[in-house]
C-alpha cells in the first residue's frame, strides 16, 4: 500500500485536495489497523502458545502484560453509587472516575465488589533497542 502524504500546508491546499488526502488517510489507517489487529492476535496467541512476555527479535522488543478489566454491572453499579450519591460524580461507567474515587479513598474495591467482572486482557508494547 502507497500513501502519497501532501507537506503542504492544508490552508494553502485548494479544499477539494485537502478531502481527498483525508480520505486517502482515513482509508489507508482503516487498512493499517486492520492488519495491526491480525498481526497483534498472532503475536499474543504466539506468546501465550508458548507461555513467554517478552520477545526480543532483532532490535524490536514485544512485551505482552496482563491487565485486570473490570467489566461494570450497570444496574448494580448505579444503584449503589446513587445511595452514596455518587451517581451524578460519575454520570455514567467512565473507568477514569470510578478508578479516581478508589484511588481518594471514597469508594472501595471491596464495597463495589459483585457491580463488575473480570476479564483478562493482554496488552503488547512494542519497544526498539
Amino acid at each position: 500500500m502507497e500513501l502519497d502524504i501532501n507537506e503542504q500546508d492544508p490552508e494553502d491546499m485548494d479544499l477539494t485536495d485537502v478531502v481527498l488526502e483525508y480520505d486517502d488517510i482515513v482509508s489507508a489507517i482503516s487498512v493499517l489497523e486492520k492488519r495491526r489487529d491480525e498481526l497483534r492476535t498472532r503475536i499474543l496467541n504466539a506468546l501465550t502458545e508458548k507461555d513467554i512476555d517478552v520477545l526480543i527479535i532483532g532490535d524490536v522488543e514485544l512485551r505482552r502484560q496482563k491487565v485486570e478489566w473490570k467489566l461494570w454491572r450497570i444496574n448494580k453499579l448505579k444503584a449503589y453509587l446513587m445511595k452514596k450519591d455518587l451517581w451524578d460524580v460519575v454520570e455514567s461507567v467512565d473507568r477514569k472516575t470510578l478508578s479516581k474515587l478508589i484511588e481518594k479513598g471514597i469508594l472501595t474495591e471491596e464495597e463495589l465488589q459483585g457491580t463488575y467482572d473480570v476479564e483478562t486482557r493482554y496488552s503488547l508494547h512494542v519497544k526498539r533497542a
